[in-house]
């Protein structure tokens, strides 16, 4: 049998490639990182009003409330006992707004993020905080979708956990796993 000219390199390619990817199979470059990085306790704030910089920040949860203080333009803010109040806890993804009472004395309120901002923060959702806007923040939901959702919660109650969302009309497996990674 005569070998054509293209043949023996063609075969010498074929087992490169085929020693290539044996060798990465048992000597898989990755590896441990060069450097341990830390777990940090940071989470993201939203300042709303009462701060002469809104928008969202990042706190360390262990000094959040002194740093958001620090951050406001309120004269009744001098008059902050240092106290945490027990519906104000640091969590990712609370908006937070602060006003001065008829007493001067500071008033601290909470909400949640936006969808929208959440979602490009990556911290996750949870169908329980949501309203009719921030359910048309996720990709393929229209207004009747997010108003199906919204009615299916006031008749049958809290979904509890994003699995649930499966009992509302229009919403099948294929929709579930496509928003899997922002709950």
């Amino acid at each position: 049998m005569k070998w054509s000219a293209g043949v023996l390199p063609l075969v010498t390619l074929m087992l490169l490639l085929i020693a290539l990817n044996v060798g990465r199979q048992l000597f898989p470059r990755e590896g441990p990182p060069a450097v341990l990085l830390a777990e940090t306790d940071l989470i993201w704030i939203e300042l709303g009003e009462g701060f002469a910089r809104s928008g969202v920040y990042q706190f360390s949860d262990a000094q959040w409330w002194e740093g958001v203080i620090s951050l406001t333009n309120l004269d009744c803010a001098g008059n902050y006992s240092g106290e945490i109040p027990d519906l104000v806890m640091p969590s990712a993804g609370i908006k937070l707004d602060l006003s001065c009472s008829d007493l001067n004395s500071l008033h601290i309120s909470s909400a949640w993020m936006r969808a929208a901002k959440r979602m490009a923060l990556g911290i996750p959702l949870h169908p329980d905080r949501m309203n009719l806007e921030d359910w048309q923040a996720l990709p393929g939901i229209g207004p009747r979708l997010a108003e199906r959702i919204e009615q299916d919660r006031q008749k049958n109650g809290d979904y509890g956990d994003f699995e649930a969302l499966r009992r509302v009309s229009g919403i099948g497996p294929k929709r579930i796993d496509d928003w899997r990674g922002y709950f």
